[in-house]
């Protein structure tokens, strides 16, 4: 019965011309989603209409939420903007460590630009997909309200090194500094030193030893680059922790929450916070899932013996919920905003008030899992993992320490061995020993406030939309949480599903 979807795409290419822009969009469309499996059973169902049927209902169009006026014509934005009921806002820089600037731009002034584009159509729906972790460090039972502007997390103890928060202050810093850092690198001296390292490097260098200087420029342009994320991804982290929150990105989407609660007018506004997103319980087909993130990196790390270990605490709660009951609540909860001009609405999508899983039975159930069907690593021997010990962050830290200590003299020690036949096989695995060891440590900067956990996210207002719809409705638009048997779930739906559509794309 859906008339129209509109889907914004950004082009690959900057600054495209028409065609162009048509023409990226159209691939990224194909190649990203439509030739995805999770429309095989619309392929089996509609055979070979499948594809007019996409062409019927999904018009896409190119632009960009991190652009005012979304990056549209001004004759695009009218036409759109007489024809749009409903604008979802499912756009964000994801990673935990994404350059401040960027997550800024993509996920607070993006949710601004989807907000304004809105208020130009008639008596719109404005739906904005943010995180359960806005609240970042929270204990106790965390509500479904909206968060108020220049708020840190309720509850937070600590003190900001330098001044309150302020929402538009914030924001403009990050924008200031990496304006501030991109001069800086783009000196003549800075470009200079870039250049050394890169020869320094190795880089550029033909079989005649000489240097190739377009190869020697990418070389410092790329380290140029990589110095200028490194700089404000760590200044990102500073601050989100600064005030409370664990990482850029829960920062970003809090302020992002903040903007359209301070500048929302009169659009109807529902804001849905799903909690860590696994692979889907039933739609369209049991475990299905795209992408090597959430858990996968750590559980998969610990199956084949590159996470050996890691920081947090057995009882601590982690808040999975499946894809599908994530997309069935935000379909949902449109209806809630549909019924009436009542203030905005907050869905948690979450189950660890209702049905809590905790860090020690998952890793119970993984282990479990992994002892009767062990992951193998490239030789194709099997391998079986040993429990983590969850130490403490401390006591992490100086266990990971020691065992990087250990693996940097016993290669310093190797490399005086060339005269042993065994050398260079003994060199090579503690070289990814070492590799491991750096990964090991990232990941647990990375994800140490997630699995140390504390609070529950309350689901008053997500229980009651599930219980209003009728039973025919419940059936299709699935999502309630203590329906889950966590053990069968991880065992026998979770973990297939990512071997079945994760790890074997990457294995190839």
């Amino acid at each position: 019965d859906v008339r129209r979807i509109v889907l914004l795409i950004r082009p690959r290419l900057p600054r495209p011309s028409e065609s162009e822009a048509e023409l990226s969009i159209r691939a990224r469309a194909q190649r990203e989603i439509f030739s995805s499996r999770i429309f095989d059973r619309l392929r089996v169902i509609h055979g070979d209409r499948f594809e007019s049927l996409v062409n019927e209902k999904v018009h896409l169009v190119a632009g960009d939420v991190c652009s005012p006026d979304l990056g549209l014509s001004d004759e695009t934005t009218r036409r759109l903007a007489a024809e749009v009921d409903i604008v979802i806002n499912n756009a964000a820089a994801v990673a935990f460590d994404e350059r401040i600037d960027r997550a800024v731009t993509s996920n607070t002034l993006g949710a601004l630009h989807l907000l304004e584009f809105a208020k130009r159509c008639r008596n719109p729906i404005l739906l904005h997909v943010s995180t359960a972790y806005v609240s970042g460090r929270r204990t106790g039972l965390v509500p479904e309200t909206i968060l108020t502007p220049d708020q840190t997390p309720i509850g937070f103890t600590g003190k900001p090194r330098f001044r309150p928060f302020r929402l538009e202050e914030e924001i403009e810093r990050a924008m200031r500094l990496a304006r501030s850092l991109e001069a800086e690198s783009s000196t003549a001296a800075a470009r200079r030193e870039f250049v050394h390292a890169a020869a320094a490097h190795g880089h550029a260098m033909n079989g005649n030893g000489n240097g190739s200087r377009n190869a020697l420029e990418a070389a410092a342009e790329s380290s140029r680059q990589n110095w200028l994320r490194e700089r404000l991804s760590q200044e990102g982290t500073q601050r989100a922790r600064q005030f409370g929150w664990f990482d850029a990105y829960t920062f970003t989407k809090a302020m992002a929450e903040q903007l359209l609660c301070k500048h929302q007018g009169g659009v109807r506004l529902v804001i849905v916070r799903p909690s860590i997103v696994e692979s889907s319980f039933a739609e369209p087909e049991p475990g299905w899932i795209e992408g090597f993130r959430m858990s996968t990196p750590l559980v998969f790390g610990f199956a084949r013996g590159v996470v050996p270990d890691f920081p947090g605490r057995r009882d601590s709660i982690i808040d999975f919920i499946p894809l599908d009951f994530a997309i069935s609540s935000i379909l949902a909860s449109v209806t809630c905003a549909a019924n009436g001009n009542g203030p905005s609405k907050v869905f948690h999508v979450a189950s660890s008030a209702e049905n809590p899983l905790r860090l020690g039975d998952l890793m119970e159930y993984c282990l479990e899992y992994f002892h009767r069907s062990p992951a193998k690593v490239l030789s194709g021997r099997p391998v079986v993992p040993p429990a983590w010990k969850c130490r403490s962050p401390a006591a992490f830290n100086v266990w990971l320490f020691w065992q990087r200590q250990a693996t940097r003299l016993a290669l310093t020690f190797c490399s005086n061995l060339d005269f042993w036949p065994g050398a260079t096989g003994t060199r090579r695995k503690l070289t990814f020993k070492a590799m491991r060891l750096e990964q090991l440590d990232y990941y647990s900067r990375l994800y140490r406030d997630y699995v140390r956990m504390s609070c529950r996210f309350a689901t008053n207002n997500t229980r009651q939309l599930f219980h209003s719809l009728d039973r025919e409705e419940r059936q299709h638009f699935f999502f309630d949480p203590t329906a889950i048997d966590w053990q069968h779930y991880i065992q026998e739906v979770h973990l297939p599903g990512v071997k079945r559509n994760v790890m074997k794309k990457k294995d190839s």
